[in-house]
């Protein structure tokens, strides 16, 4: 009876942690890594020593900026843009702290197109409405156009269809990651439960 429950307990979680990840891989790709740095012939504002993280995903449509040695430059913001295609993509405000460490975590919206190559932090300057990309850049960095779905041995792949930016941001890798945990977690402790009360049971 025993052996039973186990593989019972077992089958459970191995389910569980199948139906984790279908939901929240919902495109066949891997998020992009990029390293953002003063790129010498882009960069033109801001402290040198600067630098961050961008992950994003163009088949789960977002995106992930960490940064920092990057403090708030007087009367600036900063943004996160996306360039190469034919327009400059606006991605969102990166709000940094006196520390100089900033994050922004968002949707990518209005896409487009899939020709992006660069991404560049831009400063622009308070009072400006525009809402072209500022001349001012600080990090930035690139990265390699990405390739039709299923042809892409590793890393994002492009989507037959562009996502739908109006749904909610699907799940990040590490989200994905903190969610087979917890279900892990719980499946442990319910097999725990039930060999408890396998053992009542032959005590009584």
């Amino acid at each position: 009876m025993k052996r039973f429950v186990l593989a019972g307990m077992a089958a459970f979680a191995v389910a569980l942690l199948f139906l984790a990840g279908g939901a929240g891989a919902r495109a066949n790709g891997v998020p992009q890594l990029v390293k953002l740095t003063y790129l010498e012939g882009v960069s033109n504002f801001g402290p040198r020593d600067a630098e961050g993280v961008l992950e994003f995903s163009f088949a789960e449509a977002y995106a992930r900026v960490d940064v920092k040695h990057l403090p708030p430059a007087d009367g600036y913001t900063y943004e996160g843009w996306m360039l190469g295609g034919s327009d400059p993509l606006y991605v969102g405000v990166i709000k940094t702290g006196p520390d100089g460490i900033g994050v922004l975590d968002t949707r990518i919206q209005g896409l487009s197109s899939y020709d992006y190559n660069l991404f560049v932090v831009a400063a622009r300057k308070n009072g400006d409405d525009g809402h072209a990309r500022p001349a001012e850049t600080s990090i930035a960095g690139r990265f390699t156009v990405i390739g039709d779905e299923g042809t892409s041995a590793a890393g994002d792949v492009r989507p037959s269809q562009l996502p739908e930016t109006g749904e909610d941001p699907g799940m990040t890798t590490r989200e994905r990651v903190g969610r087979t945990i917890t279900i892990a977690a719980a499946t442990g402790g319910l097999a725990f439960v039930g060999l408890r009360v396998l053992r009542r049971r032959k005590l009584t």
